[in-house]
């Protein structure tokens, strides 16, 4: 009991936020004599039942699908075991909540039973983590729409960078002064807040979704070719023409997105899809551009990053 002590004193000194998933994990695999432990994450969104793996524990044990889609997650405080009837082991199911929406589980696999102490220690633990977790995030937030910020910003851009395939996109609501003009700035936070429930909603779970300022927002699409990352926004983008925002009614918007490469800076990568979204603006509005593509069109010309670049992020 000493050693859980001391360790989750530890958490509470962490201050990064994937440096607490790591430690919080690596705590319940030890405490249940986990033979598997995988933490799986749903996104911003929150709510959702299509998960990406962010770790695995022990390093090393067979990792299966990156993806997967939970057929059900349990409430705050239970679980979910289901017998391997092959294998002879089982599978738990905790649930992970953070600012009253589910964004992710634990899945832990083990020869024998969780004796019922063992399940309400790995409970409690995890609402340590979420209360903790909370905490973290509430200075990374917009305070409008309730989306990170831009210090939010930095843990999900450096995630992606070390991935193969991850997109950054800029999106800008078209028109958006006058909106604020003709209606007022109490209508315009409206649309500012339902345009944040919509991104969510659309792209949540994919990756990280972002509010810097006005009426710009950012996404980060994890583990996302650029294919898959334009019917994804293009569908994104059709969502909000299809709305009906209160007084104002119908809004469009543009974005602008790029992959994210690994020598990427925020900086660099942001540049990159904010020239997309400008080609967008410039041609139209209410369209979705990717920067590669339009390199490859002859529309934009690759702009090479000088060494003394400034990062802005």
């Amino acid at each position: 009991m000493t050693e859980i002590l001391d360790t989750v004193a530890d958490l509470t000194h962490l201050r990064d936020k994937r440096e607490l998933e790591a430690m919080f994990a690596e705590l319940i695999c030890e405490l249940v004599g986990a033979s598997r432990l995988v933490l799986w994450r749903a996104g911003l969104g929150g709510g959702g039942k299509h998960m990406h793996r962010r770790l695995i524990l022990p390093e090393g044990a067979a990792t299966g699908e990156e993806n997967v889609v939970f057929p059900g997650i349990p409430a705050m405080g239970n679980s979910i075991c289901v017998e391997d009837e092959v294998g002879g082991a089982f599978h738990y199911v905790f649930a992970i909540h953070e600012g009253g929406r589910s964004t992710g589980v634990i899945e832990i696999l083990r020869p024998e039973r969780l004796t019922r102490p063992e399940t309400l220690t790995v409970s409690r633990l995890i609402r340590v983590y979420n209360n903790h977790a909370g905490l973290l995030d509430y200075g990374n937030r917009d305070e409008l729409t309730g989306l990170l910020n831009r210090r939010g910003f930095n843990s999900y851009f450096h995630q992606a960078v070390q991935e193969e395939q991850a997109v950054i996109a800029v999106a800008d609501i078209d028109f958006f002064k006058r909106i604020n003009d003709e209606f007022g700035h109490l209508y315009g936070d409206e649309v500012l807040i339902l345009m944040g429930r919509l991104m969510e909603s659309c792209l949540g779970e994919m990756g990280g979704v972002f509010r810097f300022g006005g009426e710009e927002f950012l996404v980060i699409l994890h583990n996302t070719p650029l294919g898959m990352a334009a019917i994804r926004l293009e569908a994104f983008r059709n969502a909000v023409q299809s709305a009906v925002f209160p007084q104002v009614g119908r809004v469009t918007i543009s974005v602008g997105f790029s992959a994210v490469r690994a020598d990427d800076t925020g900086a660099s990568a942001f540049g990159r899809a904010d020239e997309a979204l400008y080609v967008a603006k410039q041609h139209g509005r209410n369209q979705v551009r990717c920067y590669e593509w339009l390199v490859l069109d002859g529309l934009l010309r690759e702009q090479k990053k000088s060494g003394g670049q400034i990062e802005l992020f």
